[in-house]
Formats: C-alpha cells, sequence, structure tokens
C-alpha cells in the first residue's frame, strides 16, 4: 500500500499512527533506559561482592589448595567477569541503540510536525482558491449586476424624461462592462479551482504522502541497521520489523 495513492483521505488517521509510533517509541526507550539502570546496578552489586570476597581472603590466610578452594577461585573469577560484562553491555547499550533511539523519536516528532506544517499549507491554498477567491468574487458579481441594473433603469428613465440620456448611456455602458469583466474572471476563477483540485488531489497531496511513507520507511532502516550491530538489541529489532510490515 502506497501513502500517496491509498491515504488521500487518511490525514487524521495518519496524525494518530504518528502519534501512536512515537508513544511506542518512548514505551521502548523507557524499557530500555530501565534496562541499562538494572544492568549497571547488578554490576555494582556482583562488583561489591567481590570487594567483600577480597577483604576476607585478606584477613584469612590459607596454606593449602583444594578442589574446594580451585572452585571458590573460579566462581569469584567469573563473578567478576559478570560483572564486567554487564558494565560494558549497559554502557554499550546506553551510547548505542538507546542514544539512536532518543534522537529517532526526535526525529519522528520533527516529521509530524513537518508533515503537519505542509499538510495545512497546501490545505489552506486549496481552500483560498476553491472557496474564499470564488466567494469573494461571486459577492462583487451581485454588487456589479445590481449596478448594472440600476444603471440600466436610471438610462430608460432618462430616455422618457429626455434628461441627459447621453450619461446615464455612458453610465450604463460602463456598468455593463465591469460586469462583463468580472464575469469573465469568474469564469477564469472557477475553471482554475478546478485545475488547482484536480492538481491536489492528482499530484500535491499524493506527493506530500508519498514524502511522509519515504521518510518513515527510511528512519525504520536507520534504526535496523543501528540495530544489527549492537548486543541484545533483539527488543528493537523486533520493533522494526514489525512497522516495516
Amino acid at each position: 500500500m502506497g501513502f500517496g495513492r491509498d491515504l488521500r483521505n487518511s490525514h487524521e488517521a495518519l496524525l494518530k499512527l504518528q502519534d501512536w509510533e512515537i508513544k511506542l517509541l518512548e514505551t521502548v526507550k523507557k524499557f530500555m533506559s530501565l534496562r541499562v539502570k538494572s544492568d549497571k546496578e547488578y554490576a555494582s552489586l556482583l562488583q561489591n561482592i567481590i570487594q567483600q570476597v577480597d577483604k576476607h581472603e585478606n584477613s584469612t590466610q590459607v596454606d593449602y589448595i583444594s578442589n574446594t578452594s580451585k572452585s571458590w577461585l573460579q566462581m569469584v573469577q567469573q563473578t567478576e567477569q559478570l560483572s564486567k560484562i554487564m558494565k560494558s553491555h549497559a554502557e554499550d547499550l546506553n551510547s548505542g541503540p538507546l542514544h539512536r533511539l532518543t534522537i529517532m523519536i526526535k526525529d519522528k516528532q520533527q516529521v509530524k510536525k513537518s508533515y503537519q506544517s505542509f499538510h495545512q499549507q497546501i490545505e489552506l491554498e486549496m481552500c483560498k482558491v476553491t472557496k474564499n477567491d470564488l466567494e469573494k468574487l461571486k459577492g462583487a458579481y451581485r454588487q456589479l449586476t445590481k449596478d448594472a441594473n440600476c444603471a440600466k433603469e436610471k438610462y430608460k428613465e432618462a430616455i422618457v424624461k429626455g434628461k441627459e440620456p447621453e450619461k446615464a448611456r455612458d453610465r450604463y455602458d460602463k456598468a455593463m462592462m465591469k460586469l462583463h469583466n468580472l464575469h469573465n474572471q469568474y469564469v477564469l476563477a472557477v475553471k482554475g479551482a478546478q485545475l488547482h483540485q484536480e492538481h491536489y488531489y492528482d499530484s500535491t497531496l499524493p506527493l506530500l504522502l508519498d514524502s511522509l511513507q519515504k521518510m518513515q520507511e527510511e528512519m525504520i532502516k536507520a534504526l535496523k541497521k543501528c540495530c544489527n550491530d549492537e548486543h541484545d538489541s533483539k527488543v528493537i529489532h523486533m520493533f522494526c520489523s514489525s512497522q516495516a510490515q
């Protein structure tokens, strides 16, 4: 489905879709922020355990080595290694996917704002050409029609009374000329409004919607790309896959 071809009458739906996507991204960001926080806290707790073990070993002298002591040493080393891994993972997640996700949310908010602005602009132009301008011409046309009829009646009256019929005729001719000129303007304006409306639905609006779709797709591709090289980014990758379908 193409935005420009199939969603020309779905402005409100598109706004709701963008709001939903931004809200969902913010939810993912919140989840990832909590994940970073919990991983850092877990790494810190493990490091505290290692420090306590070091203090205990420094205060306790062991003169022999057994399988139990070897197992104990291995457990301590693995715990220390896990602490380093968790800390590194939290830092990578924070500087990688989480950072890019924050940027993407801002980008999507800006895309929505730009889309609304351009849509409002072309809608206002559409209303001006197809409604407001025509209404003004209609009002002027009605007034000039009244003026021409009034001039015609005065011309007839001047002929009957024999009072300056030439001047009355001149005023009548001028009034009719203004009416004819405005009539031509109105006919051209109606035709222009018709062409503007056709161009709006066949070209202007579809181009705007296609641009919106292109930006949406490019942001999803960018987010997928940033996730490919990051550790433990399955949540975002699944989100991107659902958006692209």
